[in-house]
């Protein structure tokens, strides 16, 4: 229950963001001096934080509709199998945001 609630509540957040990552995408063709300036602009150590943050608010949205396109063929719905899956992309999740933290900060 947690996890659905926190991905929907993270999803809130993510859309958002996401009017920022459209200007950001759109102004490498239109607007290439914007661009720059706000490139340099994600360099600074807090915006690359928050950029962590989203994608980690990102992946849990995005591995918990996978558990739910599985669950909606009724596999893995015993409590057990639940709990698995539920750390599992726990962990997962874990995993896919400390390798993108390395890139991001390397």
């Amino acid at each position: 229950m947690i996890f659905s609630i926190s991905s929907r509540i993270g999803m809130i957040a993510f859309a958002f963001s996401l009017p920022f990552f459209a200007l950001w995408v759109g102004s490498i063709n239109l607007l290439p001096g914007f661009h720059s300036s706000l490139n340099s602009l994600i360099n600074f150590f807090p915006i690359k934080l928050l950029f962590i943050f989203w994608f980690f608010i990102f992946n849990h949205h995005l591995l918990n509709g996978f558990k739910y396109f599985v669950w909606s063929y009724a596999l893995g719905l015993d409590l057990n199998r639940v709990y698995l899956t539920t750390y599992l992309i726990l962990i997962l999740n874990v995993i896919m945001t400390i390798c993108f933290s390395w890139i991001i900060l390397s």
